[in-house]
């Protein structure tokens, strides 16, 4: 990044700032000064506007190629596609006082609206959380999933299921893909992490 796009994006996050101080926000949201000033630059950067909404049409096209990031953005509470900055940092304190056994469950009933997960959108998130693999070799492991992952046999993952599986992962790969999303600031998000290894 040049000087002068360096340059124009501090410009950005100063001339853009929400109606309600970083404070009020804090107050009514319950996250840290701190953490809500680095989200809204984080918003900022995704594209809000000076009213702190950020469209979910903008936000879904930061990821154009992530049906899983679609999924998680559509399950946002928004008014009239609009996102508020607010609403967005009330979800995050209630992501950071969830343990990770609680994100997965709330994960598995966005990636699907709480049905069971086929074969095609387990291939999703395979590729979601490995897109640098094979895509031939994520079908032929998403094929065979289910059936050897359900505790019944069926040919669908159910939560239950989903969640064993998921606790299973190397700890940084859950914690990269499926603990976190961009959206959230990284300093935002190491805190949050910090936190919930001390509620567990």
């Amino acid at each position: 990044m040049g000087a002068g796009a360096s340059a124009q994006k501090q410009q950005s996050l100063q001339i853009h700032y929400p109606k309600q101080s970083i404070a009020e926000v804090s107050r009514q949201s319950k996250l840290s000064f701190v953490a809500v000033l680095r989200e809204w630059q984080r918003w900022v950067e995704l594209g809000c506007d000076e009213d702190g909404t950020l469209s979910v049409s903008t936000l879904r096209s930061h990821y154009p190629e992530d049906p899983l990031m679609h999924r998680v953005i559509d399950s946002i509470p928004s008014h009239e596609g609009q996102i508020c900055f607010t609403d967005f940092c009330r979800i995050l304190y209630i992501w950071q006082t969830m343990v990770m056994e609680e994100r997965l469950q709330t994960l598995f009933q966005i990636l699907n609206n709480g049905d069971p997960l086929t074969t095609d959108v387990v291939t999703q998130i395979i590729r979601a959380i490995r897109p640098d693999d094979d895509i031939e070799q994520i079908k032929t492991i998403a094929g065979q999933m289910p059936t050897s992952l359900s505790c019944l046999g069926t040919s669908v993952i159910d939560e239950e299921d989903f969640v064993a599986w998921a606790k299973c992962l190397p700890a940084e790969e859950l914690q990269t893909k499926l603990g976190t999303f961009t959206i959230i600031d990284e300093r935002v998000m190491a805190a949050m992490e910090e936190q919930n290894a001390r509620n567990q």
